[in-house]
């Protein structure tokens, strides 16, 4: 498989007076694409600080996070797309390597590009999902989900039919006349790429709603769309079940093993083993280092039935038990 990111020796550390304790402490680790990682561990182990790390919302102390991106645009020149304004804006130097469809982003510190940048970075490559939702209450379903497009000014994929044409469309105003539109051609083509997921992942009846209008799990499914829909390389979630009572769990979980085997790679934090066992391998932290990591099988299917879901969990349980779980 082809490697996306690449973790050496991070270190995070905090200080209080004259103490310092470390959140994350010489972490190294590579993530493939179209993995599904999980991190677990106690509350307070470094998960989360992990996490804002490769997001670049945190700033590492020690260490180096490498992305190797593939071009967006054409599939071989680079930088991708996003690289494009990044490139310039960079405070620091960075070099290129560029193959045959793989850009790499050699010798930059992620996490101390400087905040445009990191923005830049983050909005065109990285998906976040949180715990809350983070969904904007004055808007729209639809408008929440078409927020980063807007953001990124990316117009539609030419794989999704035109404006007014999809199945799911007939029961919606037509691209241009809902408010939401404003006349953009870019949110009118939009409209489809939301259309088709909301369509897949049964959002199609509450594109109209507020969020306050939904239960948590459809927010939460809102959100993880919100997150793809510029096909991000990286997906980061964040105990994004946390809140969820078990069916709702079941919903998010199940839309994140079918992201995840249409090519999405995740990263996900959890401190619950039946969300674990979706994952294709999980990572134990303790005290800000990587204790130990288990593999799944590949030829055994992250939503497989109850019985392989018990298998799945009787590793867990014997993986996480000789690490002090």
């Amino acid at each position: 498989m082809e490697k996306l990111l690449e973790i050496k020796n991070l270190t995070k550390k905090y200080h209080e007076g004259t103490s310092e304790s470390k959140a994350v402490d010489n972490v190294s680790l590579d993530v493939e694409r179209g993995e599904f990682v999980v991190i677990m561990g106690a509350s307070g182990s470094g998960k989360t600080s992990l996490l804002h790390l490769i997001a670049g919302i945190d700033e590492s102390d020690e260490g180096t996070l490498k992305y190797f991106l593939t071009d967006r645009t054409d599939g071989e020149n680079c930088p991708s797309a996003g690289l494009h304004n990044l490139h310039a804006l960079l405070s620091r130097g960075i070099r290129r390597k560029t193959t045959k469809n793989t850009c790499q982003i050699m010798n930059t510190d992620f996490a101390h590009m400087n905040e445009k940048a990191k923005t830049i970075f983050r909005r065109e490559n990285i998906g976040i999902v949180f715990q809350q939702q983070c969904l904007i209450p004055d808007l729209t379903v639809y408008e929440n989900i078409m927020l980063p497009m807007m953001l990124a000014n990316r117009p539609a994929s030419k794989s999704y039919p035109a404006a007014g044409k999809h199945p799911a469309s007939k029961n919606y105003p037509a691209a241009g006349t809902h408010p939401a539109h404003r006349r953009n051609s870019a949110r009118d083509s939009g409209k489809d790429i939301i259309l088709s997921l909301c369509s897949q992942f049964g959002l199609e009846e509450h594109l109209w709603k507020y969020p306050s209008q939904l239960s948590g799990g459809q927010q939460q499914r809102a959100a993880i769309l919100r997150s793809v829909v510029n096909k991000p390389p990286l997906l980061l979630c964040d105990e994004p079940t946390g809140s969820l009572n078990s069916s709702q769990t079941k919903l998010v979980m199940d839309l994140l093993n079918d992201l995840n085997q249409n090519g999405q790679t995740i990263i996900l934090v959890t401190h619950d083993m039946k969300v674990a066992v979706r994952g294709k391998r999980v990572i134990y932290i303790e005290d800000g280092r990587i204790e130990g990591e288990l593999r799944f099988p590949e030829s055994e299917p992250a939503d497989t039935g109850r019985d392989g879901h018990d298998d799945r969990e009787h590793r867990l349980i014997f993986f996480l038990q000789k690490r002090g779980w």
